[in-house]
């Protein structure tokens, strides 16, 4: 399973204050711990929202520096702006291997953005949405990736590069919402054997109490139906413990020897608070 640690995020207020103050050090400590707990990608997003590209850019640069200093895990560029990705990997210069994030089935978006991740052999995560939004539908979304598909084919990038995100809308603003992903993320996987999945998983239970819960439940159901990567925050242990368990009933976990090794090492258990007598 290939995690992609989401923790910093300009969508998370103390990240954006960080990133506005420069706060190097609330930043390189997010970096670390996500490196520790096994995060194979570092997610780098500086984007607040205020629709400032030039600022974005800024900060943008700013973070890939700190993460160079930090950490030797792989970049995920991070941006909802083509541009400020095609700058990211500019002031990059193969200093570091990169993830694009993301690409939707926008013509202009797949113009800019496919070549640069060609010219670096870089994965990119791919969107089961177009310019008209999300489909409703399982089978409707699959299309969708598959035209994408149809576009990196064309611009030279291995399908295996390709990381399809079937989407995950909240449970809370529709009970079917669950399911369409899970039936969405079969539908790539038999559509496009070759390409790899990924997900925002705890984007399900948004909205509802004791979210640790479902998000756990939807990882391992995600996960025993061919979730390849996950964006998701390590350094928390229910989502490795979700992870373990879901490798493990999947039959990915030989002789379960991975869940077994966690369990004995405290891996997926909360770390216990040390009370301090004064």
């Amino acid at each position: 399973m290939i995690i992609i640690g989401e923790r910093i995020n300009a969508t998370r207020k103390s990240i954006a204050e960080a990133i506005h103050t420069h706060n190097t050090a609330t930043i390189k400590k997010q970096i670390e711990s996500q490196d520790q707990k096994g995060a194979h990608y570092i997610d780098l997003n500086a984007g607040t929202g205020t629709a400032d590209e030039n600022q974005e850019n800024k900060d943008m640069c700013w973070l890939i520096d700190l993460a160079l200093e930090t950490t030797s895990k792989k970049i995920s560029i991070d941006s909802a702006n083509p541009l400020v990705i095609q700058k990211a990997a500019e002031y990059l210069d193969n200093r570091r291997p990169f993830l694009i994030n993301s690409v939707k089935h926008d013509q202009n978006i797949l113009d800019s953005l496919f070549p640069l991740a060609a010219q670096h052999n870089a994965p990119v995560i791919c969107l089961a949405m177009g310019n008209e939004g999300i489909p409703e539908k399982p089978d409707e979304r699959v299309k969708v990736c598959q035209q994408i598909r149809e576009q990196a084919d064309k611009n030279g990038l291995k399908t295996e590069n390709l990381f399809f995100d079937p989407l995950v809308m909240p449970l809370s603003s529709n009970h079917f919402h669950g399911k369409i992903t899970l039936d969405t993320l079969q539908g790539i996987k038999k559509a496009i054997p070759e390409a790899k999945t990924t997900m925002g998983v705890s984007n399900v239970s948004y909205g509802l109490s004791k979210r640790v819960w479902i998000n756990e439940a939807f990882m391992v159901a995600s996960i025993t139906l061919g979730l390849d990567a996950a964006i998701c925050d390590p350094t928390r242990a229910s989502i490795l413990r979700s992870i373990s368990l879901g490798r493990m009933i999947a039959g990915k976990d030989r002789f379960c020897r991975k869940y077994t090794r966690g369990v004995r090492k405290g891996e997926f258990e909360k770390p216990k608070k040390v009370s301090v007598r004064r």
